[in-house]
């Protein structure tokens, strides 16, 4: 009660500062929408501007614009949208970012201010429910007040998006801007009944206007490889003592790719698939340069050299990858190739192989080394050969680790779990 007295006593002096004392009462013409609301009028260069809404006008703690006391006003003749200011020492320092166009709905009330961090950026933002008639059918609609921080610089990685941004700057504290895309979404996704509605959709806002764009967050591409796992996880017959998956963004454009390989078999067979998630949110598997029934390249490692190539085409990483084949009882091949993300291909760079045959009475071990082009090497430059390859080229060196996870831990799981699984991996 103490607190309420208080916000009144502001509420009156704000008004003898803006324009003097005038006539204060509810309007009349609305008085059934407006029960409840407080509303004064006054007069303020010979033109009748709506009053205060008392219920509706708080004081409150803004980060760096420390107590002030946030007011609504409503417009006049209840048409168009009402406006808000912030007063501290019966001044007014801010008046939040305006509708630029006058509705043709009436306007009911303010049915909701709330003060917290919508945008995660860590300050405090301003959120404002306003309920509209238009006959029968009334509504609430959204403005969100948010408050600049350079950390949070979402414009920028859409230009696009400026016009939909609407700003009141000052000089006297943080600005807030106000994102009408944001509230035409809200409003039409029919997130505006509460405040508690609103709260918590500013990541789904986000992979909404990134798939505007072509792009998908990368929490949303792991729920979505989660959902679609009876595609990419079903169970296998063949080379089954490994059956593994993991996550990358192989060429750094954003896009993650899920890695899935299976293992075994009499002569180590490994399998791998790559699946990822293209623009309109769909599982796809990239295309591979593996033949078909030949083994392709050991992967599941728990750490691999990758040598990176710069240019204007982008960053590529060129995973080292070894095969190890039994070709007979007794014959072993072992295969050192790349493996590098082209496009929506994975392509496999085969570098160098060696073959080890035991043989006579002894079963002496017989070992051909050769580069891809068939040229003899030894036992070393075989060892050392993608080094010296990749080192030639000018390519820097590195070394990756990589999450793999066993596919049978998926069972059971809903979807929310295995994406959790999905995001430990990547």
């Amino acid at each position: 009660m103490i607190e309420r007295k208080k916000l009144l006593i502001i509420v009156f002096l704000f008004l003898c500062f803006i324009g003097g004392c005038g006539k204060s009462g509810k309007n009349e013409e609305n008085a059934d929408n407006m029960e409840g609301m407080q509303v004064q009028e006054q007069e303020e260069d010979g033109e009748s501007v709506e009053g205060i809404i008392t219920k509706q006008s708080f004081e409150v703690e803004l980060d760096e614009w420390g107590t002030v006391t946030f007011i609504s006003i409503a417009p006049k003749d209840n048409k168009g949208a009402p406006r808000f200011l912030l007063t501290k020492s019966d001044a007014v320092v801010y008046t939040f970012p305006e509708d630029s166009y006058l509705k043709s709905d009436d306007f009911v009330e303010v049915s909701a201010v709330s003060f917290g961090d919508y945008n995660e950026d860590g300050k405090k933002d301003v959120i404002v429910l306003i309920q509209y008639c238009n006959g029968p059918d009334v509504w609430n609609e959204a403005q969100i007040f948010l408050q600049e921080n350079s950390d949070n610089m979402f414009y920028m990685d859409y230009p696009d998006l400026e016009s939909y941004r609407k700003d009141a700057p000052t000089d006297n504290g943080p600005a807030f801007y106000r994102d009408s895309l944001l509230e035409e979404y809200l409003l039409t996704q029919k997130l505006t009944d509460t405040v508690a509605s609103v709260m918590g959709t500013w990541k789904d806002y986000i992979d909404y206007v990134d798939s505007l764009h072509g792009y998908i967050s990368s929490d949303r591409q792991l729920t979505l490889l989660a959902e679609s796992r009876d595609i990419w996880a079903v169970p296998i017959e063949y080379a089954d003592e490994r059956y593994c998956f993991t996550v990358r963004d192989l060429n750094y454009d954003g896009r993650l790719e899920l890695i899935v390989a299976n293992q075994g078999g009499t002569g180590h067979y490994t399998y791998s698939r790559f699946y990822g998630i293209d623009g309109d949110g769909n599982l796809k598997e990239l295309e591979t340069f593996f033949a078909e029934a030949d083994s392709q390249p050991d992967i599941i490692e728990e750490q691999m050299t990758v040598y990176s190539s710069f240019s204007p085409e982008g960053m590529r990483d060129y995973y080292i990858v070894y095969d190890e084949i039994k070709a007979a009882p007794d014959c072993y091949v072992y295969r050192i190739s790349s493996l590098c993300m082209i496009g929506d291909y994975i392509a496999q760079t085969p570098l160098a192989s060696q073959t080890v045959t035991y043989e006579g009475d002894d079963y002496a071990a017989h070992t051909v080394s050769e580069d891809y082009n068939g040229n003899a090497l030894t036992e070393e430059e075989f060892r050392d050969f993608a080094e010296t390859f990749y080192s030639n080229m000018g390519l820097q060196k590195k070394t990756v680790s990589l999450h793999w996870t066993d596919v049978n831990e998926l069972t059971g799981k809903n979807d929310e779990e295995v994406a959790e699984l999905l995001r430990q991996a990547y």
